[in-house]
């Protein structure tokens, strides 16, 4: 059973590049499928078929299998690379956004 859920936060504590560290997304879905569909024609090689999810953020920097870097906003990310944020650990921000709801 996975700690996440489609429309958690996570912190992605684990990344290729390290401009990606730290930074809050929100997860999409789930997926371990070799090829993940991240949209907009974006697809994402897992040939090991790990357990990914596919997140948002305003700014992700992915790169291709040429090594050439983009800034995208959606990407699949392994799950092992993300920390739930939910409950005590979600941001104030996030929190006073559902007060206000």
């Amino acid at each position: 059973m996975s700690k996440f859920k489609a429309g958690d936060l996570a912190l992605v504590i684990k990344a290729n590049h390290e401009e990606n560290l730290g930074k809050v997304v929100e997860l999409l879905r789930s997926s371990n499928e070799s090829q993940i569909d991240c949209g907009r024609h974006a697809r994402t090689a897992n040939p090991e078929r790990l357990q990914c999810w596919v997140v948002r953020h305003e700014s992700i920097l992915v790169a291709n299998t040429l090594g050439f870097q983009r800034v995208v906003t959606d990407a699949a990310l392994p799950e092992s690379w993300l920390m739930p944020l939910r409950g005590d650990f979600q941001p104030e921000q996030q929190k006073a956004k559902e007060v206000e709801a």
